[in-house]
């Protein structure tokens, strides 16, 4: 989980930046009008999104996630 918020901070941060310097030279070009509205929804569903996890990660009980990684044997039918 460490990581994922490390990277999702650096996401962030990236993405600020880019909605700042656009801002800086976005005046009434359309086109980069669009991508900073693109930036910045997508910052915020990022936020929305980290958010969710964290959420559910609160309420999941650890004890009852299955183990995936584990390979179910396989026995072919006698039939």
């Amino acid at each position: 989980m460490f990581s994922f918020e490390i990277t999702l901070d650096k996401l962030i941060e990236d993405i600020d930046q880019q909605i700042d310097i656009l801002i800086a030279i976005a005046n009434d070009n359309a086109i980069l009008n669009e991508q900073l509205r693109l930036l910045q929804e997508s910052r915020e569903l990022l936020l929305h999104q980290a958010l969710e996890i964290n959420r559910l990660l609160e309420i999941m009980d650890p004890d009852d996630l299955v183990d995936h990684s584990t390979l179910m044997e396989y026995t072919p039918s006698t039939e």
